[in-house]
């Protein structure tokens, strides 16, 4: 029996569980990359996104984080409304979670421009391959060359998908912060937006803070959180 059937099955035995699936074939999300300090040096952050494989499947992954291709605001898209205008220009990668801290062996894919540092992979964990450019520009990216849009595929299990600037070590990775990077058209204390869209024909999408939750059915959010606490309660009675 699928496992997300079967967590649907579980809590239905429970009196009083709402149902209010917040599941949906496609879901946005966003963030932003600091320009800053850290131990002394300058470098710039990145952002790390759980995926969460409840079951095997493919999704695309359409990025839009170049808000203009120049100084010229004739060409610029305000992706978040806030007024600004930002230079990401992101570079994406996949990593099986582990835990922390990240590690190396861990990498499982890069994808950078469109057909361009966006190899296409075949493995039984993933299979990834480039979209076009024209699919690129479907989410209002003004430089979609730049901005990564790919198909993916994953097995079951937990991932994690990593937005950074151009271009992060697997060192830096491991690290926390990529020392030595700089933001175009940003001091010290600056940032660049950037949004993602995850969307697929067949799988749904649940998104709690950094974690994006994937199962081929749209399972209630009160699963995650009922599935939460008997984990929770399990875990205590096996210390006990």
């Amino acid at each position: 029996m699928n496992r997300a059937i079967k967590l649907l099955t579980l809590i239905s035995l429970i009196p009083g569980i709402a149902f209010h699936s917040a599941y949906a074939n496609t879901v946005l999300v966003s963030g932003n990359i600091l320009y800053t300090t850290l131990d002394g040096a300058t470098g710039t952050t990145y952002d790390r996104w759980n995926i969460n494989m409840l079951d095997s499947g493919s999704f695309k992954v359409n990025v839009l984080a170049f808000e203009s291709t120049s100084n010229d605001a004739t060409d610029a898209y305000d992706s978040n409304g806030d007024g600004e205008i930002t230079y990401l220009d992101p570079d994406t990668y996949f990593y099986k979670n582990t835990g922390n801290p990240l590690v190396g062996a861990d990498l499982l894919a890069r994808c950078d421009d469109i057909n361009n540092n966006c190899d296409t992979i075949d493995t039984p964990t993933i299979k990834l391959s480039s979209l076009s450019e024209l699919e690129g520009a479907e989410d209002g990216s003004v430089h979609y060359r730049r901005d990564p849009a790919f198909n993916v595929e994953l097995a079951a299990g937990e991932y994690l998908y990593l937005m950074a600037d151009y271009r992060l070590s697997t060192s830096d990775a491991e690290e926390g912060f990529d020392f030595g990077n700089s933001i175009r058209n940003t001091d010290v204390g600056g940032h660049a937006d950037y949004r993602i869209t995850f969307s697929s024909d067949s799988l749904y999408f649940d998104v709690s803070g950094d974690t994006i939750n994937v199962s081929a059915v749209p399972v209630p959010a009160a699963v995650w959180l009922f599935s939460s606490a008997l984990f929770g309660l399990f875990a205590r009675r096996k210390l006990s």
